[in-house]
């Protein structure tokens, strides 16, 4: 019998309203089968990335995101920018889907007691990582992400749809594709286009009214929202979904599009690949990567040289 590897499970307890904590516990006995378990529960002190660090050190090469898509976020991003890490190619990285959306589990394999999971090591494989730079309040600054980026009036539905007001967190825990269709349509209502200048890869600038931006390596966008064409996990480059110029009653269409995974095709839409893009636009707006919201006023997008390994 093979020994169990050691494994750094990072759990955030505030994930799904807060639930997070305590239904992990149906996942402890699957984790405790598979893998040599330490514990490491994200605080607001960020002690737990002291954690990671440590782990490293150890030679621990698998870790463990329980929580939301914004948990997995965070770890990888905990793991690229560690002094002194091995090759992201060494490591590998595996999910428990605590959040409301768990969009990195889609398509879902493997669920415990409803809970999507990521803990086949033997079947992990190269995921590429996508780099983003961004300028918020004259400062630049960084993140990697793993499933999607975005900008325009999904980045802002995200937004709406992590918001701390009481309604919010209501429909999260209550229902989380009718927490998505609040927030997409209590956006799409008051929705004003976005001035900006776009460059894809080595092409000349653009001048759009930018509707929606999505940086893809994923077909899924958040909770029930798909664009509905396969994006290859490994391919070295990511998909680009950009939707411009378009008046309410067709986001309001696209909305229902996206919910058929029919997004493709669409007037004023184009689907493109790409290895890297410069997003500038006149004033700061919400910037959402894997879930997490930010602000920027410019943005850059690349491909990270390297890549993490993803368990199945």
């Amino acid at each position: 019998m093979n020994p169990r590897p050691p494994a750094l499970v990072v759990l955030n307890p505030s994930a799904h309203g807060g639930t997070s904590a305590r239904r992990f516990e149906a996942v402890r006995a699957e984790l405790a089968s598979r893998f040599e378990t330490r514990l490491a529960v994200v605080m607001s002190d960020g002690a737990w990335i002291g954690d990671v660090r440590a782990a490293l050190r150890r030679g621990t090469r698998v870790f463990i995101a329980a929580g939301g898509d914004g948990t997995a976020h965070a770890l990888l991003n905990a793991l690229v920018d560690a002094p002194g890490r091995p090759p992201l190619d060494a490591l590998t990285l595996g999910a428990v889907g605590l959040g409301s959306s768990n969009d990195l589990h889609k398509p879902v394999g493997a669920r415990v007691d409803g809970i999507p999971l990521r803990l086949d090591l033997a079947r992990a494989a190269p995921r590429d990582v996508v780099r983003c730079r961004y300028v918020r309040d004259l400062a630049t600054q960084r993140a990697c992400f793993l499933v999607s980026a975005s900008l325009g009036v999904t980045a802002c539905a995200n937004a709406r749809f992590s918001d701390d007001t009481a309604l919010a967190q209501w429909l999260r825990t209550t229902s989380t594709p009718l927490a998505i269709a609040w927030a997409a349509a209590r956006t799409a209502a008051t929705w004003r286009n976005l001035p900006a200048e776009l460059r894809i890869d080595s092409g000349a600038p653009e001048r759009v009214a930018l509707a929606s931006l999505n940086v893809l390596k994923t077909e899924w966008l958040s909770g029930r929202l798909r664009c509905g064409h396969p994006v290859a996990p490994d391919s070295g480059d990511f998909d680009l979904a950009l939707a411009a110029g378009l008046g309410r009653g067709r986001l309001i269409a696209d909305i229902l599009a996206l919910l058929c995974g029919r997004f493709d095709g669409r007037r004023g839409h184009r689907r493109l690949r790409a290895r890297a893009l410069d997003v500038r636009l006149e004033t700061e707006t919400t910037l959402e990567l894997d879930g997490e919201i930010v602000t920027a006023r410019a943005v850059h997008f690349d491909m990270h040289p390297e890549r993490i390994r993803l368990c199945a």
